[in-house]
């Protein structure tokens, strides 16, 4: 009698075992599915350069679309409307990560996500700290607990170093930018300073949208700018065409902050090599997914420069032989297109 109820005993221990462990493992099952969201302005070279990145570092930390987890990527096509339902969507669908590129995808998403309820990693953004988004220095503090990410400032000072030292004659440079864009208005504050250092005079027209692109660009070459420049400026950036018309028709040399439009008349660009800056931005969003405190983790500015030389466009140039491109001297990378 007593062996039988020791066998029952052990019987149901082990039933009892068995069902624990199987309650875990339904446990398991159950887990929510990881949900994360790439989300950029709209479709430009730089932002999907740095969405590649993205999705690059992500991959080889082992969060594929599919493979337990849900990567859901997003464009508002450089419509404000259309961002902040995408952001309002974001954050009403639990997702638990956002990567947003570009600063207005930064800004809408700090605003639809002020509660803090997804963790947000931002990147492509030309200086977070005048976003407006509650980030007022470098150090791990000096952000909101849920935002946190990389800046990337245009090298303005660089380029206009680089223009002299192709041109010492230079005097006169034009740029369109958009009043609506911080990124934009940090670059060309920045420029005027430098301009002023340099000895050139920087001749401005504002533009609100991409419909006045062109004739603000015309309108500088008539007045007799000799090159005309476009820092990190979003809606210029998206009608990047208009400006490279522009220079074409003036036969005069155009200058960019990015290495992805460099044709025609523009004669270099000299950016962040956007791809690295993704996968920079995709790699601290697996740190913070992988248990790291945002506490840790400080917001810097990640420049890996690269210069794209288009020696064609002096075929198309007045004047070509002021702007000798065998004097240049850098320290980072020169490549051609």
């Amino acid at each position: 009698m007593k062996s039988i109820g020791k066998g029952l005993f052990i019987l149901l221990l082990v039933a009892g075992i068995l069902l624990i462990l199987d309650l875990d493992n339904r446990e398991k099952g159950k887990q929510k599915e990881l949900k994360i969201a790439v989300f950029k302005m709209t479709v430009r070279p730089v932002l999907e350069d740095t969405e590649q990145g993205v999705i690059e570092a992500l991959t080889q930390r082992g969060y594929v679309n599919g493979e337990g987890c849900t990567i859901q990527r997003f464009s508002a096509d450089g419509d404000m409307v259309t961002a902040n339902a995408i952001a309002q969507n974001i954050v009403s669908s639990r997702f638990d990560m956002v990567v947003t590129i570009s600063t207005p995808a930064l800004q809408v998403m700090a605003s639809a996500n002020k509660k803090g309820e997804v963790l947000h990693v931002f990147c492509t953004v030309t200086d977070p700290y005048i976003a407006g988004v509650g980030i007022t220095g470098s150090e791990p503090h000096q952000h909101p607990p849920h935002l946190v990410g990389i800046g990337t400032f245009q090298p303005v000072e660089e380029t206009f170093a680089l223009m002299k030292q192709i041109n010492p004659s230079l005097k006169k440079v034009g740029t369109v930018w958009c009043t609506s864009e911080t990124c934009s208005e940090a670059c060309v504050r920045l420029a005027r300073k430098k301009c002023g250092e340099l000895g050139i005079e920087l001749v401005e027209m504002s533009v609100e949208n991409t419909t006045q692109i062109l004739e603000a660009a015309m309108s500088l070459t008539a007045r007799g700018v000799e090159a005309l420049w476009v820092g990190g400026d979003n809606v210029v950036e998206a009608a990047m065409d208009q400006m490279i018309n522009a220079a074409a028709k003036a036969k005069i040399p155009l200058f960019i902050n990015n290495t992805s439009s460099v044709y025609g008349n523009a004669l270099f660009g000299l950016g962040a090599k956007y791809t690295e800056v993704g996968y920079l931005a995709g790699q601290m969003a697996a740190d913070v997914l992988e248990g790291k405190s945002t506490s840790e983790i400080g917001v810097r500015n990640m420049v890996p420069l690269s210069l794209l030389l288009n020696a064609e466009a002096l075929g198309n140039i007045r004047d070509a032989d002021r702007w000798d491109l065998t004097s240049l001297q850098t320290t980072f990378p020169i490549e051609s297109p």
